[in-house]
């Protein structure tokens, strides 16, 4: 991979929503089958990029049915959150895990600032097995001594990611992590933890700045991205930023965080319901409507597990699993609304 100045990675978000800590790189570009080989032949999945095509119709869809049918709770969990934050921690940095965190941390600056509080947002990368990019996190760090660094996120799996902060992060760093939807459970700060499809769970660089998939260049440099400039056609990312805006404008920093109680061993129980299905490696599971849509999305998948098939939050995922013959079963006690598993080797 060869480095770029990392001033040529054109995002298209605002510059006053974010300080985006990636560089610019060009990465190993392969196809689904190609990264699926070459990971079951021991290549790390964050050293590998697929390019991006454009979304389908039945994502695109999804997105807009999100916004539609879960947008007003949508903004009332971002207020809650944000206000949540506000109350417990004198000086909050925001610091959004790219790429899904990434709007909600935009989102979030700017409901701040409508309420007249500063909340200073970055974005940085973090990857499974290499973990939390440390070049960029001592940046945020020098540019906010002494402030509390709280790690934010669309949603949880499996906790994947909240592990990946506890086993990387320097010792001075608490792995604070923050995020709109945890059904797993483990977030020190969730504004529920239902499982619930945020609208840009449905997308990938087009509602997030056209940034690609994070992936590592070489040791002692930051983790790179490139932009995905075919599909400025698609790009929604002001679209959401905006929707948003609109979502939580009728919230106040007086808005409750009520998360509900918090699950009991759902990762577990999602394990199960995929060994029971002939899946037993972990790193091939990926529960929650979130994770299972980045599934069809960026990987080959090999199995579709839903609580119901008439929920509205699925019906995504069981338009594209026919669409790729991929077997559909319902499991009605399953504590996600969706578990999806990977075909061939681990990630």
């Amino acid at each position: 991979m060869t480095p770029t100045p990392s001033d040529s990675l054109r995002h298209t978000l605002p510059a006053g929503d974010v300080t985006v800590h990636l560089d610019a790189a060009r990465p190993r570009l392969v196809s689904i089958d190609e990264k699926e080989a070459l990971i079951r032949s021991g290549v790390s999945y964050g050293e590998l990029l697929t390019p991006e095509r454009p979304p389908a119709p039945a994502q695109t869809a999804a997105y807009h049915g999100a916004l539609t049918r879960n947008g007003a709770r949508t903004g009332q969990l971002l207020a809650a959150l944000s206000a949540e934050l506000l109350r417990r921690y004198p000086r909050p940095v925001l610091v959004s895990l790219a790429r899904a965190g990434t709007p909600v941390g935009c989102a979030m600056r700017r409901l701040a600032r409508r309420w007249g509080r500063d909340l200073p947002h970055h974005t940085l990368s973090i990857i499974r097995g290499s973990g939390i990019d440390r070049v960029a996190l001592a940046q945020v760090q020098a540019a906010h001594p002494g402030a509390q660094l709280i790690f934010v996120d669309g949603w949880t799996g499996k906790g994947s990611i909240d592990g990946a902060l506890r086993a990387s992060l320097p010792a001075d760093v608490p792995p604070i992590l923050a995020v709109l939807s945890d059904p797993a459970g483990i977030a020190r700060h969730a504004a529920t933890h239902d499982d619930l499809l945020l609208p840009h769970a449905a997308l990938n660089a087009t509602v997030c700045g056209l940034l690609s998939r994070t992936f590592v260049t070489a040791p002692g440099q930051r983790h790179a991205a490139r932009t995905e400039d075919d599909l400025r056609p698609h790009d929604l990312s002001g679209h959401y930023l905006s929707a948003l805006d609109d979502l939580s404008a009728p919230h106040g920093p007086d808005t409750p965080l009520n998360p509900g109680p918090r699950p009991r061993d759902p990762v577990r129980a999602a394990l199960e319901a995929a060994a029971a299905r002939g899946f037993h490696d972990p790193h091939r599971v990926k529960p929650g409507v979130g994770e299972a849509t980045r599934v069809f999305l960026r990987r080959r998948p090999a199995h579709l597990i839903l609580r119901d098939e008439d929920h509205p939050d699925t019906l995504h995922l069981l338009t594209l699993a026919r669409h790729s013959g991929v077997p559909v079963t319902t499991q009605t006690d399953l504590p996600y609304l969706a578990v999806a598993t990977i075909a061939g080797g681990a990630e």
